[in-house]
Order: structure tokens, then sequence, then C-alpha cells
């Protein structure tokens, strides 16, 4: 049984070192990596846990809290389908109180 220990490790190892190379380090450690200058096409191209959390820090940020809440939210990645080279910041700045 203990010869055979070793061929069982080899495929787990081989497999996380995969996920590890298929993926950036924010995004495996957990960080988004998004911030007032992303743009909306990162915004969109980002998790939806990403997308929240940056929505919840630019919006206390920039003062505009409603963005924060179950109504506002989805404002964001509505104007960002329509200007996906806008920064989070742009559209932060401009956003109506």
């Amino acid at each position: 049984m203990r010869q055979y220990a070793h061929r069982l490790r080899r495929p787990a190892l081989v497999a996380a070192g995969v996920v590890l190379i298929g993926c950036s380090a924010t995004a495996c450690i957990g960080g988004s990596g998004l911030s007032a200058s992303s743009t909306c096409r990162d915004f969109l191209n980002a998790s939806p846990s990403a997308q929240q959390s940056i929505i919840d820090k630019l919006a206390a940020q920039y003062d505009k809290p409603d963005y924060s809440t179950p109504l506002g939210a989805p404002e964001v990645p509505y104007a960002c389908s329509a200007n996906p080279d806008m920064t989070l910041g742009q559209f932060f700045q401009q956003a109506e109180d």
C-alpha cells in the first residue's frame, strides 16, 4: 500500500499546479484587482463578488451610498455595458447623489 501512496499524491500536485498557473495571483488569493482606474470592461469581466466589493468601496469613497444598496448596485453594470471604456472612477464622479 505504501508504494502506491506517491502515485496518489502526484495527480493532486499536478492538478493544484495547473489551477495556480491558470489564474492570476489576485484572483486566486481573493483580491479583485479592481479600482477607480479600472475600466467598465474590467468590471464587467470580474466576478459578482468582486463587482460588489468595488461598488461598495467606491460608493463610500465618492460619497454615493445609494449605489451600495440592492436597488442602486445594478446601475453600475447597466451604465458600464453602454460605456465599456469609461473608468469606474468616472462613473462615480458623474453619478447622481
